[in-house]
């Protein structure tokens, strides 16, 4: 009975340190403040749990081919390839500011996921990472593309990086085309577009 007791003083201590923790605004919510090892731990076992608990143990009812991934790569352009990049595609420049990252998808570690892992994640998207959920606006069967052209992402052709990285490098910069910064002044036109370097 005192071994329960222990447990449950433990846990309650734990839980009022970190209401207090919160309370006084000692958490630091700031996105360019790297998150600690063990928020990090904490927040990926978190991760893997309620993916593998939640996501359908089914096979991708979409027979991978390159009619797939064409489907597959016109969503992902849209949609993801700006925070993931590609190999041979860099992502956005507002990527760089996601904490935590978003992460490659031809990582092993991504690769090695279930096709339901995937699909869920693709369909819930992931709180307090950036990540959306895409069953609001797709359906499950572009869902399905989806996975199955991130599937194919590590075999990605020379045509498919030109058409995932068109437009990518034609977007104005801030201040590079040597105009006021956006929103300073209204001029009723549009600003030069400068090509990346």
């Amino acid at each position: 009975m005192k071994v329960w007791i222990g447990i449950l003083l433990g846990f309650a201590i734990v839980l009022l340190a970190g209401f207090l923790i919160c309370l006084i605004g000692a958490f630091d919510v700031a996105a360019v403040s790297p998150p600690s090892k063990m928020e990090t731990r904490i927040a990926n076992f978190a991760l893997k749990r309620s993916v593998a608990r939640r996501a359908p143990r089914i096979a991708n009812p979409m027979t991978a081919s390159p009619e797939v991934w064409r489907a597959g790569l016109s969503h992902f352009k849209e949609n993801c390839v700006m925070c993931h990049g590609a190999p041979g595609v860099d992502e956005s420049e507002f990527s760089q500011g996601l904490n935590p990252p978003a992460p490659d998808l031809t990582l092993a570690a991504i690769q090695k996921m279930s096709d339901g892992e995937l699909f869920w994640i693709v369909s819930n998207g992931i709180r307090m990472t950036g990540m959306p959920a895409f069953s609001p606006t797709h359906k499950p069967e572009e869902v399905w593309k989806i996975v199955s052209f991130v599937r194919h992402l590590p075999e990605l052709t020379d045509e498919e990086q030109k058409a995932l990285s068109a437009g990518m490098d034609e977007k104005t910069h801030h201040g590079e085309s040597g105009s006021e910064m956006p929103g300073k002044e209204d001029t009723g036109t549009a600003p030069p577009v400068t090509p990346k370097k």
